[in-house]
């Protein structure tokens, strides 16, 4: 059995910012509590891809409708100091930290890695308490993200705290990243939005209705994209189906990369002249963590159909 804390910042159905948001953690959070191998101890919030108070209200929707005891608490309402200082001290902290000090998890931090890195700042000796933190990060070297002709597309969970992933990678807690190079080759189109919808309970309902708008926004976006990528599901699906992945083991650095003026029109988030990128590749030096480069043969099927059988 798998004890798990999911670190989330999920928007299953939201408008933020003019816009429908990201869906995906909603999917994870499903899968999770339907996994028999995992044993979902709570799930922490921060900020991202919605306000936190947004969020919070998202993941405590899902825990109703699937009827489990799983804590769900308040973490970071935003990006801890990005020089120097600590993060704030939050009821998401406090639950890693307890949960911690009672038993070994792993994590699965699917936004911002702000709470995560607040906790080895506060409680630093708990770091070899946690078995792993999957995050939904990282890039090869040199490489922008493209969909389509599109783009670059940003690196939006690292983004939006670069600090807090500069000291999750360099604690010596064992990270696995599966990011934009791996979930990008897959999607999850309207015809499987109506396969959810086909198996009639309140939970397939809530997410076939709320991931509309995603789904139809993200294809007029990227028109190469037959559907969604289901980008945290990959952290779930590293859980529990660890074969279906090509792994690498790299070394991480970070750094400033100016952007164009084409470029930056071309992002259909907009992005600032210097955007910070988290780079892995076997040549770097420091703690060297694992990178998901890709599906084994014929897996990126596989990982599909272990989505969706997950999500009711």
């Amino acid at each position: 059995m798998i004890s798990l804390i999911i670190d989330t910042d999920p928007a299953l159905g939201l408008i933020h910012e003019g816009r429908p948001r990201d869906i995906d953690d909603g999917f994870a959070i499903v899968e999770a509590i339907n996994s028999d191998e995992i044993d979902l101890r709570g799930i922490t919030v921060t900020f991202g891809n919605a306000p936190l108070d947004a969020a919070l209200g998202v993941a405590r929707d899902l825990i109703a409708l699937k009827e489990v005891d799983v804590p769900v608490l308040a973490g970071a309402s935003q990006a801890m100091p990005q020089r120097e200082g600590e993060g704030a001290l939050t009821p998401a902290v406090e639950f890693l930290a307890d949960t911690l000090t009672a038993q070994r998890c792993r994590i699965a931090a699917i936004g911002p890695l702000t709470n995560v890195a607040t906790l080895i700042q506060h409680r630093p000796e708990l770091a070899e308490q946690v078995e792993e933190v999957v995050i939904v990060a990282g890039r090869s070297r040199e490489r922008p993200f493209y969909l389509g002709d599109v783009g670059p597309v940003r690196d939006f969970n690292f983004e939006c705290d670069v600090r807090a992933a500069q000291i999750l990678l360099s604690s010596g807690i064992p990270v696995v990243l599966a990011g934009f190079e791996l979930s990008s080759q897959v999607v999850i189109t309207q015809a499987d939005l109506e396969r959810i919808r086909a198996r009639g309970s309140p939970t397939a309902d809530y997410l076939h209705r709320n991931s509309l708008a995603w789904c139809s926004h993200w294809t007029q976006q990227f028109p190469h994209d037959r559907g969604f990528h289901p980008w945290d599901s990959a952290a779930i699906a590293w859980l529990l189906r660890p074969e279906l992945f090509e792994t690498e083991s790299r070394g991480w650095r970070i750094r400033d990369v100016a952007l164009t003026r084409e470029e930056r029109a071309r992002n259909p988030d907009g992005s600032p002249g210097s955007v910070a990128w988290l780079e892995c590749d076997v040549g770097f030096p420091g703690i060297a963590h694992t990178y998901c480069t890709g599906f084994k043969a014929g897996k990126a099927t596989e990982f599909v159909r272990h989505v969706m059988d997950g999500v009711y």
